[in-house]
């Protein structure tokens, strides 16, 4: 209520002026244990396969329509727990998965903060569950999106018990468990290795969302899409070139990000229009990183 009367205090021309002001005032309860991430893509900036886009857009509309949905005495009566909503992003590096959670967090309309692992993940016996249920406990009364960027680090396998560090571990993971479970908020996990998550973990998600490598399609609509953003309209006798980079080079999407940014510079050291040249040393430089020619 004190923030709901704060931000009526405020100028404020529309209701979406007021969700802007009350998340304003909500953001400083994550402290040090969390960055708020910018959210400024739209769904169009996301390239990516139907189904995941189906799968992305559904949970959206699960979160916008939680509110009222647990509201019903039948639901709650059956999901005494469990009614967060927490998804897990995975797939190679560079395939848009902090990219769709920012996606996701404007379109729900949503804070997105990520959390800075340093600071949960402890090597003391117990002090990683503690501090993970500090950060649900501030997040939940936010209306924010947690983004656990390299989730495997704290919701890895259990091991077997060899000795008594294995189990205090595997006490911390169960704790973890419950925390997550107890958790009615939204949160993005996001992993580069899905077979290093404890298989509990992935019961307890509403959502797994796998985000694989481009195919040539989407490299070539990567392609196009950056350089005209970063350029300007692609012309006519540089479209073909582009479309044979995407079909004989294979790279992810923020490879070709990074690829176009270092052509468009090229270009502008020169002085002149951006050419396939560019682009060429552009994924060779990106290849490069990568120990491939």
């Amino acid at each position: 209520p004190g923030e709901i009367g704060g931000a009526a205090a405020e100028p404020l021309v529309s209701a979406g002026d007021a969700a802007v002001a009350v998340r304003a005032r909500a953001r400083h309860r994550l402290g040090d244990v969390a960055q708020r991430l910018s959210t400024p893509f739209e769904w169009d900036d996301l390239i990516v396969d139907p189904g995941l886009r189906e799968g992305l857009e559904d949970l959206v509309h699960e979160v916008g329509a939680r509110e009222t949905f647990w509201e019903k005495a039948e639901a709650r009566r059956l999901f005494p727990q469990g009614r967060g909503v927490v998804a897990l992003f995975t797939g190679p590096p560079g395939t848009g998965k902090t990219m769709a959670a920012q996606v996701t967090a404007r379109a729900m309309g949503r804070d997105l903060f990520r959390v800075d692992l340093s600071a949960v993940v402890s090597k003391y016996v117990g002090e990683t569950s503690k501090n993970l249920r500090r950060v649900l406990g501030r997040a939940a009364h936010t209306d924010a999106v947690l983004f656990f960027d390299e989730a495997d680090a704290l919701f890895g396998r259990r091991t077997e018990i060899q000795d008594a560090h294995d189990r205090y571990a595997n006490t911390d993971t169960d704790f973890l468990l419950q925390a997550l479970e107890a958790y009615d908020g939204v949160a993005v996990l996001a992993t580069n290795r899905k077979g290093n998550v404890d298989p509990a973990f992935l019961r307890r998600l509403r959502f797994v969302l796998d985000f694989p490598l481009p195919d040539a399609d989407h490299r070539a609509r990567l392609w196009s899409t950056l350089v005209g953003g970063l350029h300007g309209p692609v012309e006519a006798s540089l479209a073909p070139s582009l479309v044979r980079l995407a079909r004989e080079v294979e790279l992810s999407g923020a490879q070709i990000k990074g690829a176009v940014l270092t052509a468009v510079f090229r270009a502008r050291r020169y002085d002149r229009p951006l050419q396939v040249e560019d682009l060429v040393e552009g994924a060779v430089r990106e290849l490069a990183k990568e120990g491939r020619v």
